[in-house]
């Protein structure tokens, strides 16, 4: 294992800690490993929202109702709500990190995960009423670059759960 802190190989810890350095490594790991199977399980629920419009199209031919006119005012009602959830992200991430304890760090990531999953439902609600593919895609597509920003910012966060962990 390599220490985050120290950066050396240690082949076994001292009561969970670097032999090196005293870096608490096993909680580090217990938290970055939380974090994993969070973002994980978020993900793929993007995914599996993806195959149940996939099954309805290709196997049970749905057939929505149609919202009929009101297919665009719903359809943009809902891309504003994705554009809020959007603003409202990068402020909780900004307040989240800037103060910069070990539970806000993970709370960040729960909250930041959650957000990006919210567009991929707007898109499964859009096609299962509307039956439009068109909606669930670019829905889909915003909830997925809201995981690719995410992804971009979990280096400060781990670097952060460091320095917490380091200054215990």
């Amino acid at each position: 294992m390599l220490c985050p802190q120290c950066q050396q190989g240690a082949q076994e810890l001292k009561d969970g800690k670097c032999p090196w350095c005293g870096f608490p490594c096993d909680e580090f790991n217990a938290r970055v490993n939380q974090i994993q199977l969070i973002l994980g399980a978020i993900f793929a629920s993007t995914l599996i929202y993806g195959v149940v419009v996939a099954v309805l199209e290709l196997v049970a031919g749905y057939e929505a109702g149609g919202l009929g006119n009101a297919e665009i005012i719903v359809g943009m009602a809902m891309m504003g709500a994705s554009a809020g959830i959007v603003a409202a992200s990068i402020m909780f991430e900004h307040r989240a990190l800037a103060s910069g304890t070990l539970d806000d760090y993970t709370r960040t990531v729960l909250l930041l995960g959650v957000m990006a999953e919210v567009p991929a439902v707007f898109g499964l609600v859009m096609y299962l009423l509307a039956g439009s593919l068109p909606w669930m895609v670019g829905f889909l597509a915003v909830s997925w670059v809201l995981f690719i920003r995410l992804g971009l910012r979990l280096p400060q966060v781990l670097r952060g759960i460091t320095d917490c962990l380091r200054t215990q």
